[in-house]
């Protein structure tokens, strides 16, 4: 079941070049599964407590197309770390390139840790 949903995954992602929410294609099929997701940050809105991204691999595999977009979802439960350090999610920023984990929740992606792999200000 896992490898169709991957698969089904790759190829939703070969076939869109903008995917919108990221739950209901990479969410897993289960809500304890979890998925990973990299990325950079194009938008925080701290309202919707939504991070929008260029996706760049999920679970590890690259999209066919050359840019996909989407969002992904935290509360204050999501941890977002950074060379060992915890920090709030409001500390983002555009272009920081980021590494998510985390799982569908009621059809929205949503992240259980963010990590930092390249802070935008170096």
């Amino acid at each position: 079941m896992r490898r169709a949903t991957l698969l089904l995954a790759i190829a939703l992602l070969a076939g869109c070049s903008s995917l919108g929410d990221l739950g209901s294609i990479l969410g897993s099929a289960s809500p304890t599964q979890s998925s990973s997701v990299n990325g950079v940050v194009t938008n925080i809105d701290t309202s919707a407590q939504r991070i929008d991204l260029n996706v760049n691999t999920v679970n590890n595999l690259r999209p066919s197309s050359s840019q996909t977009t989407g969002s992904i979802y935290y509360d204050s439960n999501t941890r977002v770390t950074y060379q060992g350090r915890n920090y709030n999610v409001t500390d983002l920023e555009r272009g920081d390139e980021i590494s998510v984990t985390g799982s569908n929740s009621n059809g929205r992606y949503h992240a259980d840790v963010i990590t930092v792999t390249r802070n935008v200000r170096g």
